[in-house]
C-alpha cells in the first residue's frame, strides 16, 4: 500500500499539471510554495525519525513542481487569508529550529500544511471550477492507501498521512461533491 500511494500520489500531479498548462485549474501559489517547503521539512524530519513512505516522498517532488506551475500560471493574490497561511507556516518551521525535535516538527509541518490549505480551501470553495476533480480524487486514494500502509501508529508514521487524507476529503467535497449540490 505504501507503495501505491506513492505512486497513486505522482500521477495525479499529471492530470493538475495538465489542467494548469490547458488554464483549467488556477492554483494558489501561496499554498503550493508553503506545501513545497513544509514537506520537504517533514520529509526530513520523519527520515531522522525512520518513518519515510511513499507519499511524502511523492508529495516533495510535486508540490515543488506545482509550485513553479502556480508561479507562471498561477493566480498571485496576498489578501489576508494568504497572509495567515504564511504566518502559521512560519511559526512551525520556527518552533522546530528552535527545538530540534523531529516529532515536535512533524507536528509542526503538518499544522503549517493545513494552514497552507486555507487558500486553495477558499479558492475551491468560491470556485469549484478552477480545481482539478480528478487529481484532488486521485490524491484522496492515494492517502486512503497512505492510511492502510501505516504500520505503527503513533505521530511519526501517521500525522501526515491523516493530515494529507483530511485536505483531500474537503477538496473532494468542495470541487468534486459540491458543486452537483448547487
Amino acid at each position: 500500500m505504501n507503495t501505491a500511494s506513492g505512486v497513486l500520489f505522482i500521477v495525479a500531479f499529471l492530470p493538475y499539471i495538465w489542467a494548469i498548462v490547458n488554464h483549467q485549474t488556477v492554483p494558489s501559489p501561496v499554498s503550493w510554495a508553503i506545501w513545497a517547503s513544509v514537506d520537504t521539512l517533514a520529509f526530513l524530519a520523519m527520515k531522522k525519525e525512520k518513518a519515510l513512505n511513499g507519499q511524502i516522498i511523492a508529495a516533495v517532488a510535486g508540490a515543488w513542481t506545482i509550485t513553479i506551475f502556480a508561479l507562471v500560471f498561477g493566480k498571485p493574490t496576498m489578501g489576508s487569508i494568504e497572509w495567515v497561511s504564511i504566518v502559521g507556516a512560519v511559526i512551525g518551521i520556527v518552533l522546530w529550529q528552535k527545538t530540534g525535535n523531529a516529532i515536535l516538527a512533524i507536528i509542526c509541518s503538518q499544522v503549517a500544511t493545513f494552514a497552507g490549505a486555507i487558500p486553495t480551501f477558499v479558492g475551491g470553495y468560491m470556485n469549484p471550477s478552477q480545481e482539478n476533480p480528478i487529481a484532488w480524487s486521485i490524491w484522496l486514494v492515494s492517502c486512503i492507501c497512505a492510511l492502510f500502509a501505516i504500520k505503527k501508529w503513533n505521530l511519526a508514521n501517521a500525522l501526515q498521512p491523516i493530515t494529507f487524507t483530511a485536505i483531500e476529503v474537503v477538496m473532494v467535497v468542495l470541487v468534486v461533491i459540491r458543486p452537483y449540490w448547487l
